[in-house]
């Protein structure tokens, strides 16, 4: 393992990060049962009240919760430097962006002003906490670096991205908002910033640190580092005003990052077989995959030319389901594999620095998360990923995607309890050991 450059004294408590990542699959659970009782219409239109539902449960309630738990152990790690007064910041974001989502999830499906209305204030409210927390860092104490530009485009995205969701749930409330045309584009806008540049620009930040760190693996490609993200962002800046062909370079840039993975993954030293590792390749080969799908014609897609596709609603849907479920979905599940395991032996061995005959209580770090477990839940993801692709051809065999899905989160949310309970019970015998 790769520590060179990282700084291990300015942790959050445990508890902080561990909060948002053990809220992280309760809401694709509840997706899991949105889908399981909305039937085949959920999956007609992007627009249907329940698929908007579902998207929100995913990106926000999944995604976006399991970032900001891992970006409050990311900075001081990376940069050196946490969040002021940690305990604060997350708690009151935590649970304020946990029932905002909640009340985004049920405004969609029950259509009611006063849940759209909650949602906006909520949601606002507890990112905007934590957004200032993390933006004061980035801009006033932190260490300059590839990986911190790049979480710097990526906060700059999430920012672009609340800004416009509350400009379009205010417009559910018939809040007009002047010389601001809310129509489809902006919408477009909306979710690009969500998937690409605040989920995908973090994953471009963690992929400098992570590969090297846990695997071995050589640093990514100069020019990656230094122009990926601020390319990749620039696209998206100019998408907003025009869209001919700014969405195709954005997925060709996403394919030579897909390569650059392939390279520094093959190149590493420590060639053992690793369930993360198998997420990081999956993630590669979608976004490659990814390129095909987009540059094929529309003509393609129509039943008159490929029967194959002689069911699928959208196009874009496919895109985009692909692209959250393979590529996010998978990175964030192949990292917190790494990540619940090193943090809290990491923070139990910061506890033995005062007193090293705790260190007998410690276990190994494979104890954390058994391996078997995680290759297990690897498997379970690429099933439940492959029934979301059926679903969208054939829509009656929604049954078969909730119940995969609903397996697959109960066994992420099995796996990290155990984490945590460990965690704490070796955290309390090295607390009565220190007593005696």
């Amino acid at each position: 393992m790769n520590m060179s450059g990282l700084s291990f004294n300015a942790l959050p408590p445990i508890d902080l990060p561990f909060r948002f990542f053990l809220s992280a699959p309760i809401f694709i659970i509840a997706c899991a049962l949105l889908v399981l009782f909305s039937g085949e219409t959920l999956w007609l239109s992007r627009w249907q009240p329940s698929m908007l539902a579902l998207t929100h449960g995913f990106t926000l309630g999944f995604i976006t919760m399991v970032m900001m738990g891992a970006l409050l152990q990311l900075l001081p790690v990376i940069g050196g430097i946490g969040i002021a007064k940690p305990r604060l910041i997350a708690t009151t974001s935590h649970a304020l962006y946990c029932v905002g989502v909640m009340a985004l999830m049920l405004s969609f499906i029950l259509a009611t002003n006063w849940l759209t209305l909650a949602a906006l204030v909520l949601l606002s409210l507890g990112l905007s906490i934590y957004l200032g927390a993390i933006i004061w860092v980035l801009i006033k104490k932190i260490s300059q670096g590839d990986s911190i530009n790049c979480f710097r485009l990526a906060i700059t995205s999430l920012v672009i991205l609340l800004l416009l969701g509350i400009l379009l749930l205010a417009n559910r409330l018939g809040i007009t908002v002047p010389f601001i045309s809310l129509d489809k584009h902006v919408t477009d806008i909306h979710a690009l910033m969500g998937l690409v540049g605040w989920a995908g620009m973090l994953i471009i930040a963690v992929s400098f640190q992570v590969l090297p760190m846990f695997h071995v693996a050589p640093t990514m490609p100069k020019y990656i580092r230094q122009y990926l993200g601020i390319s990749i962002f620039i696209l998206l800046i100019v998408y907003a005003f025009y869209t001919e062909f700014t969405l195709g370079l954005i997925v060709i840039s996403h394919g030579v990052f897909a390569f650059s993975l392939f390279y520094v993954i093959n190149k590493r030293k420590r060639k053992v077989p690793d369930t993360s590792i198998k997420y990081w390749q999956l993630a590669a080969g979608t976004l490659l995959l990814l390129n095909i799908l987009y540059f094929l014609p529309d003509s393609f897609y129509s039943a008159a030319q490929t029967p194959l596709f002689i069911s699928l609603p959208d196009k874009g849907m496919l895109l985009t389901a692909v692209f959250i479920y393979f590529y996010l979905l998978s990175v964030i599940q192949g990292m917190l594999l790494k990540i619940l395991p090193f943090l809290s032996y990491t923070h139990l061995q910061q506890r033995c620095l005062i007193d090293f005959s705790a260190m007998q209580f410690i276990p190994h770090m494979h104890e954390f998360l058994n391996k078997k477990h995680g290759l297990a839940l690897y498997y379970m993801h690429i099933f439940s990923g492959l029934s979301l692709v059926a679903v969208l051809f054939e829509p009656s065999l929604y049954f078969v995607f909730a119940i995969l899905l609903l397996l697959e989160f109960i066994w992420l949310l099995v796996l990290m309890v155990r984490c945590m309970r460990l965690y704490f019970t070796v955290n309390q015998k090295i607390n009565l050991s220190n007593t005696l």
